[in-house]
């Protein structure tokens, strides 16, 4: 007898059955891993200020090595504590600030995705301060993004319109900001205890979580940052 006809047959008749069964699981599986959503985490910064610098450097930046940048979407607002005075930007540290505040600005809005732009904003907080806004230029290849967007973008109207838009979104904070870093998860403000931003993020994760989050449920939350640099509410002639 030719068995392979009546296998042909037999496999013919079970794929129909084969199918629907497929459809259903994806139907039942597929949503409880599609419907999850990531965790928002929001950081409201300004460069030059130490602690900013740190956040991202010692908080931030580990997120893309310990699996919690596959749960979050995040997003950086540059502008912090600088002011709108007369339609000109005044910022807390001076004209650098400034700067570099509409540089991370261009590179966030010039290269959406986080994995591009988290790069480079993550050499500027390395910098020396003092020489930051001079040697900017040096983060842009490590980063892997171009230099004459980021220039063409800052060094016109162009780069001040962004900031300025940053500038209207961190006005509009409810609670208004007291300092910087001001972090958000979902929307809410973590105050003084941004710096277990990661547990935050654990806890409000509906999903499968990375394995970094076992760790951080036996770890005893902060109750007081590193520091801040608070909002000073002064005229334009003691900036």
């Amino acid at each position: 007898m030719n068995w392979l006809p009546v296998y042909i047959r037999t496999m013919e008749k079970l794929a129909p059955a084969r199918c629907a069964f497929l459809l259903i699981l994806a139907l039942v599986v597929l949503p409880s891993v599609q419907g999850v959503e990531k965790v928002k985490v929001e950081l409201y910064s300004e460069a030059l200020c130490p602690y900013c610098a740190d956040f991202i450097i010692n908080y931030l930046n580990p997120f893309f090595n310990n699996g919690l940048i596959d749960i979050v979407e995040l997003r950086i607002i540059p502008y912090g504590n600088a002011r709108v005075l007369d339609g000109s930007l005044i910022c807390q540290h001076g004209p650098d600030e400034c700067e570099l505040n509409i540089i991370q600005t261009c590179a966030i809005r010039l290269w959406p995705k986080v994995t591009d732009w988290f790069p480079f904003i993550y050499c500027l907080e390395t910098l020396d301060r003092r020489t930051a806004a001079k040697n900017w230029k040096s983060c842009v290849h490590p980063s892997r993004l171009d230099l004459e967007p980021l220039i063409e973008c800052s060094a016109t109207p162009l780069g001040a319109k962004l900031e300025m838009e940053f500038a209207a979104e961190t006005d509009r904070l409810q609670p208004p900001h007291k300092y910087v870093p001001w972090v958000l998860v979902n929307g809410e403000p973590l105050m003084d205890n941004y710096e277990d931003v990661a547990s935050y993020v654990c806890k409000a994760y509906q999903g499968n979580k990375p394995a970094v989050c076992s760790r951080l449920e036996h770890e005893t939350i902060k109750t007081q940052p590193a520091g801040l640099c608070v909002r000073e509410y002064v005229s334009q002639a003691s900036y």
